[in-house]
């Protein structure tokens, strides 16, 4: 019986261990980017793909949330518009599972506005990152797309369409 208990120790331990390592391995790919959120599309990308003659960076409501940590860039179409983009982005702590799903969700319960009804209707996104989600704003155009490349996390918010967050995810996503 000893002999049994030690036999079961030892292969539950060389299994957490080795799907750990496993596990580790493959979100190790991707590495923490170092561009901040303003480099991750060019004003000239956002206005082309808004359909509008130019898009200007907000500066005043744009760079790193020291507290938080997440890094935020704000495009808008015309001053006092509505019209715009606002790009975040949020690093997990280190590639480990749990940091990565840590960041995602914080990201997610943001875009959302941390209301229950509208998370609930977030939508899976195929063919962007590791993992996307987009929602709708409630009322009126726009909505938010969260997406992931490794410890990477970016959301994409703003009055953009549905397709338009995606091809802008789609851009992002590969210089991540």
């Amino acid at each position: 019986m000893p002999r049994l208990m030690v036999s079961v120790v030892t292969v539950t331990i060389l299994t957490v261990v080795g799907c750990t390592k496993a596990h580790k391995g493959a979100l190790a790919t991707s590495k923490a980017t170092t561009k901040t959120a303003c480099e991750l599309l060019t004003a000239n990308e956002i206005a082309t793909l808004l359909e509008v003659p130019a898009v200007q960076k907000d500066e005043i409501n744009s760079g790193k949330n020291e507290m938080t940590g997440v890094d935020i860039c704000n495009w808008y179409v015309s001053k006092n518009s509505s019209e715009g983009i606002e790009v975040r982005l949020r690093l997990a702590g280190s590639n480990d599972e749990g940091a990565v799903a840590l960041a995602f969700s914080a990201a997610k319960g943001d875009a959302v506005e941390h209301d229950f009804e509208r998370s609930q209707k977030a939508q899976p996104v195929s063919g962007v990152g590791d993992e996307a989600v987009y929602s709708a704003y409630p009322v009126g155009p726009g909505g938010s797309l969260v997406f992931r490349v490794g410890p990477n996390v970016v959301t994409l918010t703003g009055s953009a369409s549905r397709e338009t967050l995606v091809s802008m995810a789609k851009m992002v996503a590969h210089r991540l």
